[in-house]
């Protein structure tokens, strides 16, 4: 047990960590990262995200998980972690700061919060729309060679901010978001302790950086979330590792649970079928340098790992039906997966030169990263959703274009409600980076369901009705 000079320092820290850059709240009782939680939890922001795309988008014959369901297991995930940790771990859980459950929970609640509609696929293309904007083309459009993204940090980025989830997740939570005070400069005015946590990657946008977790335009609120923190500013803190670490395990989890029930992961013949294990093999094997590399597997042999995976889903007996049975076994199948990938987590103290804090086993960790390729495999590659996928793309450059034109002349009502002030005091005299900005803040700001309606009715593909409002 810590003693007890190690239990006040303690208690400074949490302390410290509980304040805010806005007003204490009055007659509190609840402790700083629970009052975040709940801040967060009645947001809108966090509301919309039950129509945003986890892997497909929602309102699929399925029962698919949508990023709200998914942020509601990391956060449990996350929970069940810091609580484990902080039983098993004390010392090193308080040498990096602490594992406060609360806080990890919160943080967790608003880690998806910057993603715009349709998922990842809508976060490169507003990069690519804000870059090109703040280069001089025409209202962002594609022209010739898109500026995507380098895949070797070296390479550079450009001497623009574009479009980073994690950034606008910060963001949201610290600008955008609305509570009781329309004119608070603060968004949710969460605690230092949760915005720290929020902090996958603690640096600010660089051209050289690949990810980044605020913009510079934020640097003030991330600056006061960083201040007093026990790492430096390339390690995130151990809440923020231990919500890093719940999302892996929930979406490589759950995603395959999905795909299983609709029959696009073939688990039952994976499990039973040599000649299926063979072409899974050697897809794996193609990707494995890659794979190996960003996680850190080192020589490990993939199809040792593989044989793992195999061994886990063992208990699924077929395809899946619907049956009682069915849903038991798959449901037996995610629940020891999870379990086995929480309880074999621990942390190192914090000393010169470790940055990980978390000590997860290196199987685990390949575990993972395959049960993450089987979606790769069998769903993100397949045909179909690669057709809804470029359609999608279109209607964020679109939406893009006709909003950043928007800004030039007038067209503020164009806007959803909530952006609609700020567009109208901008003008074709106002920065080329400020007006891309708003523009991603609104695109981002929609459900899928609302992306396309806004999207028809802006190119007329459906006229709509003049008694609906363009998005409130």
């Amino acid at each position: 047990m810590p003693s007890d000079a190690l239990e006040h320092d303690q208690q400074q820290q949490q302390q410290r960590r509980g304040d805010r850059r806005g007003a204490a709240p009055l007659n509190e009782s609840r402790l700083a990262g629970a009052l975040d939680r709940d801040r967060i939890l009645y947001s809108t922001e966090f509301r919309r995200l039950s129509g945003v795309t986890q892997v497909v988008s929602p309102g699929q014959e399925e029962i698919f998980h949508n990023r709200l369901t998914h942020t509601l297991k990391v956060a449990q995930v996350g929970r069940r972690l810091a609580e484990r940790l902080n039983a098993n771990c004390p010392e090193a859980c308080i040498s990096w700061g602490g594992a406060d459950p609360d806080v990890v929970e919160a943080a967790a609640m608003a880690h998806d919060l910057g993603h715009p509609p349709f998922g990842h696929l809508a976060e490169e293309e507003l990069d690519r729309c804000i870059r090109n904007a703040i280069a001089g083309e025409p209202s962002g459009q594609l022209q010739g060679t898109p500026v995507n993204k380098p895949t070797d940090p070296k390479d550079g980025f450009g001497p623009s901010e574009g479009y980073e989830g994690n950034a606008q997740s910060f963001r949201i939570v610290t600008r955008l978001a609305i509570r009781k005070d329309a004119d608070s400069p603060f968004g949710l005015d969460l605690s230092r302790a949760t915005l720290n946590a929020t902090l996958k990657y603690p640096r600010l946008f660089s051209p050289a950086t690949p990810k980044y977790g605020a913009y510079q335009a934020d640097e003030e609120a991330f600056r006061f979330a960083r201040e007093g923190s026990p790492t430096t500013d390339a390690v995130p803190c151990l809440e923020a590792q231990i919500m890093d670490w719940a999302d892996d395990i929930t979406y490589s989890v759950h995603d395959v649970e999905d795909f299983y029930r609709a029959g696009l992961i073939p688990l039952d013949r994976l499990v039973n079928h040599t000649l299926e294990q063979n072409r899974f093999q050697q897809w794996v094997e193609s990707r494995w340098p890659r794979i190996s590399a960003k996680n850190g597997l080192g020589q490990m042999s993939f199809i040792t790992i593989i044989s793992n995976i195999f061994s886990a889903l063992i208990q699924v007996g077929g395809p899946y039906n619907g049956t009682k049975e069915s849903r038991a076994q798959i449901y037996k199948v995610s629940s020891e997966l999870i379990n086995r990938f929480v309880t074999g987590t621990m942390v190192r103290k914090l000393a010169t030169g470790i940055t990980e804090a978390l000590d997860i086993p290196q199987k685990l960790r390949a575990e993972v990263a395959i049960l993450k390729e089987l979606i790769w495999r069998y769903v993100i590659q397949s045909p179909a959703l690669a057709a809804q996928q470029h359609g999608q793309r279109e209607v964020i450059r679109s939406l893009f274009r006709i909003l950043y034109d928007a800004t030039d002349d007038g067209r503020h009502y164009l806007f959803p409600a909530a952006f609609r002030d700020a567009a109208q005091q901008f003008s074709t005299e106002t920065a080329s980076a400020d007006r891309a900005r708003l523009v991603a803040d609104a695109v981002a700001s929609l459900s899928d369901n609302q992306a396309l309606r806004l999207y028809q009715r802006l190119t007329a593909s459906s006229q709509g009705s003049v008694l609906d409002p363009i998005i409130r």
